[in-house]
């Protein structure tokens, strides 16, 4: 792949432009995109073999706050979309929205990976491929971010991400159970699954604390005022911890 971060006033105006395609911000701080679109894989590559040259950064930190703006953008829109919907409902659709299956489909019909500064034997491995754009959206999200601010970063994925490439009502009528594809892998592997259960209130209206246990270890704890929906919610992580759902 050719290197795009190189500092020649041809590669800062390439790099620019696909960014604008891309996103349709004009970007003004271009190393946070720079930092975005690299890959742990090349972290310690130098810029324009300069051996001097500070060394880049890859995209983990920015992944880390696109990931959490990404969620809060999702959280508004679909708490302003969907007014009688409970809290259970929204938490689900969220979790639809954001999942790694979706945001590697988003990051390959955006082209994320194609301006991406990686390893070489990465690009031919297109299971890998899928993570790495999704991460990388999420980082871009967190360029954009610092870059341009919320209104801006929102706006993006209003209108470039939900708007042009996510169904919504669609999404809605995809059911998983997540239940069941942990106890799959829970029987699989010969684990023990325990469940604990705390009440928080003294009325019909209670929380519930459901602590996920196995092999005696707390994996994940939800409150929920249903007990079936937070054993969901904790199969729901465990499923996305261990990479056994593409929803």
């Amino acid at each position: 792949m050719k290197l795009l971060f190189q500092r020649s006033p041809q590669q800062i105006k390439n790099l620019r432009r696909k960014i604008y395609l891309i996103t349709g911000v004009k970007p003004f701080r271009l190393s946070i995109y720079r930092e975005a679109l690299t890959h742990s894989s090349a972290a310690d590559a130098t810029l324009s073999g300069n051996l001097f040259a500070p060394r880049t950064l890859d995209n983990e930190r920015l992944e880390f706050l696109g990931d959490a703006i990404l969620d809060s953008v999702i959280a508004e829109l679909l708490f302003n979309r969907f007014p009688y919907k409970d809290e259970g409902f929204l938490t689900e659709m969220r979790t639809r929205i954001v999942n790694r299956e979706q945001m590697g489909m988003l990051a390959h019909r955006l082209g994320l990976v194609d301006v991406m500064e990686m390893k070489q034997e990465l690009q031919k491995n297109h299971t890998a491929l899928k993570t790495i754009g999704g991460n990388a959206l999420e980082a871009l999200i967190g360029a954009i971010y610092l870059d341009k601010g919320y209104k801006k970063v929102s706006k993006f994925i209003h209108d470039r991400l939900v708007g042009q490439y996510l169904d919504i009502d669609k999404l809605m009528l995809t059911t998983v159970s997540y239940k069941a594809v942990f106890l799959k892998w829970i029987q699989k592997n010969q684990k023990k699954l325990e469940w604990k259960f705390e009440t928080e209130g003294t009325g019909k209206n209670d929380n519930h604390v459901v602590s996920m246990m196995v092999d005696d270890e707390l994996w994940f704890s939800e409150i929920n005022k249903s007990r079936k929906k937070g054993e969901e919610l904790c199969c729901e992580k465990a499923c996305r911890r261990l990479e056994l759902v593409d929803i």
